[in-house]
């Protein structure tokens, strides 16, 4: 070999060695791709300002995509219940459910219709976090023992009084009043302080007995019980994945309230894995025409 064509040799392979180190570098320098948030409005079918499914999650998704302190997340809405392509869901990293329940026709609970459930299911198995909020926590009982592996507790309308109807056939109650909520010390709550709220809460939560992977986010002190009342948890699944459950949202009006804005917030970040900060996911109310032309 000439010497010249030897150092030619030599040279090149120097260049595609630093070429290489270059680029392994660059992989290990460029972010994580960002965790996925899908957020699944269900019809409106209550009157102005409750059960504002789509304008919360319009109102969710500009609070995130905005928040000073957060980085990381995508998110996206969808509306009618379910998105257009389901094939959406495969690539989540946290799905939120927020719709009608399934106690006056199963058809028409997004979470239960046709073979939505199966889908959900499977997203969860591959460790997706899912969470419910308000008449999503409601599950039948041919759904329950999966309900509760999977997010931990549900509205359990189906096994109280035996041969009773409507409310009083219930396992859980609902009440509507001025309540006082405490947080606990999960990392959900970080940044939340206790607070006080004109809200429908759904309480006597169905939970499984002595449940390890289960804790409490906030609890209340309810006219209907003598005891202080699991009204958010959150879920550590063993199989990977996590979820969350949230039994207010009636009143659109409750946004405002920093807090409970928080809760969400907060509660969606760590579901995704993704550390909550410190004093919690930093947000801003902000108006339909402020949402509106955000969304544009």
């Amino acid at each position: 070999m000439k010497p010249s064509f030897y150092l030619y040799f030599v040279n090149l392979i120097s260049v595609l060695g630093l070429v290489g180190i270059f680029a392994s570098n660059l992989e290990a320098q460029s972010p994580p791709s960002p965790k996925k948030i899908v957020l699944i409005a269900g019809k409106k079918s209550h009157g102005p300002g409750e059960h504002e499914y789509l304008k919360s999650v319009r109102l969710l998704k500009t609070m995130l995509d905005r928040a000073s302190n957060l980085k990381g997340i995508s998110t996206e809405v969808y509306g009618d219940g379910w998105p257009s392509d389901p094939s959406v869901l495969d690539k989540a990293d946290v799905i939120f459910m927020y719709a009608d329940g399934s106690d006056f026709n199963l058809s028409q609970d997004p979470l239960f219709a046709d073979s939505h459930w199966s889908l959900i299911e499977k997203q969860m198995k591959r460790g997706c976090g899912l969470v419910v909020m308000h008449y999503s926590t409601f599950a039948p009982a041919t759904y329950s023992q999966a309900f509760l592996h999977w997010v931990g507790g549900y509205f359990d309308y189906e096994s109280g009084k035996p041969g009773a109807t409507g409310n009083q056939a219930w396992y859980s109650a609902i009440t509507t009043e001025t309540a006082q909520l405490k947080p606990s010390t999960h990392p959900i709550a970080q940044g939340i302080m206790p607070f006080q709220i004109h809200e429908e809460l759904y309480y006597k939560i169905h939970f499984q007995a002595h449940d390890s992977r289960l804790k409490p986010v906030l609890t209340a002190k309810l006219k209907g019980s003598e005891q202080s009342q699991t009204v958010a948890w959150a879920l550590q699944r063993k199989e990977g994945g996590r979820s969350f459950g949230f039994t207010g949202g009636h009143y659109y009006a409750n946004w405002k309230e920093p807090n409970f804005r928080k809760l969400l917030l907060n509660a969606l970040v760590w579901t995704a894995n993704v550390p909550v900060p410190v004093t919690g996911v930093e947000s801003s109310f902000y108006t339909d025409e402020e949402v509106d032309s955000y969304l544009k």
